[in-house]
């Protein structure tokens, strides 16, 4: 433990590597569904796994991915049933993400990462945190958990995942997430229904008691986000064991769309102070 009261997370020799980085036919077979972008060649020192809202896939993050500091390498992950996994059955419970997404992960965990959970992909990336502490793999060296409720704060919104279909849409169009081209187009709601309830039942389960992160927690909260704003996401100070900021972002839910620009920043020069042994520019 450091004097922040987090793991110092351990890498070279000494350190339990996942997967050897040498075993690039490895990286591709176990991991190319789940990490779409990954690159075995990457020069960058550092990486940024993303982990996307309900009905989100690994595309949300592609302005990360593009505007990333020449150190950092941002990887989205991609969930099944979405996307380039649109012909593969959705997941319907985050352990059953969380096991899939470790193997895939594990030849990637070869140097200094992060991860960063928007909504839905919050509540997978404490999951994530817990089951690496578990088998004792190397461990993110900060958080990022944006628009979603801390584990101790109240759901502001009824369940969905079990409303009939056209109930279950019309609260999807109150939510102002879904494309309008979606909303209009019976056929494209019937190719997505299912992987949207999946990943509602998901996002509306109980999160279970933990002991503390054994990482640094940043939490991004919408100044008008109905659902997970600054007091819904103060708690997940609980969960930080010491270490852990609170950051505003003009906007409502989706700020990773509407205030990109300023989110990035954020993220940027955060990972940037945590991540490199002598903080630079992001």
């Amino acid at each position: 433990m450091n004097g922040l009261g987090y793991a110092t997370p351990s890498y070279g020799p000494t350190a339990r590597v996942a997967g050897p980085a040498a075993w690039p036919e490895a990286r591709d077979a176990a991991s190319r569904k789940w990490l779409p972008y990954a690159d075995g060649g990457a020069a960058q020192s550092h990486r940024l796994f993303c982990l996307p809202f309900a009905g989100g896939g690994a595309s949300s993050f592609m302005g990360l991915r593009r505007n990333a500091p020449a150190w950092l390498d941002v990887q989205p992950i991609q969930l099944p049933g979405r996307e380039s996994r649109t012909g593969e059955p959705p997941l319907r419970s985050v352990e059953a993400v969380v096991t899939s997404l470790v193997a895939a992960l594990r030849p990637w965990l070869d140097r200094p990462f992060g991860l960063l959970g928007y909504s839905l992909g919050a509540r997978v990336a404490r999951a994530l945190i817990l089951h690496l502490r578990r088998e004792d793999l190397p461990l993110p060296r900060i958080l990022f958990l944006a628009a979603h409720r801390a584990p101790n704060a109240p759901s502001r919104r009824p369940p969905l995942h079990m409303l009939p279909s056209d109930a279950f849409w019309a609260r999807l169009a109150a939510y102002n997430g879904t494309p309008s081209e979606v909303l209009a187009n019976q056929e494209l709601r019937d190719l997505l229904e299912p992987m949207l309830r999946a990943d509602f039942e998901m996002a509306e389960g109980a999160m279970p008691a933990a002991a503390p992160l054994p990482c640094p927690v940043v939490a991004f909260a919408g100044t008008e986000d109905p659902f997970a704003g600054p007091q819904d996401m103060a708690g997940w100070a609980l969960e930080a064991g010491g270490d852990f900021e609170l950051v505003t972002v003009e906007g409502a839910h989706f700020f990773l769309r509407t205030n990109a620009r300023c989110f990035m920043d954020h993220v940027f020069s955060r990972a940037a102070s945590r991540l490199l042994p002598h903080a630079v520019a992001a």
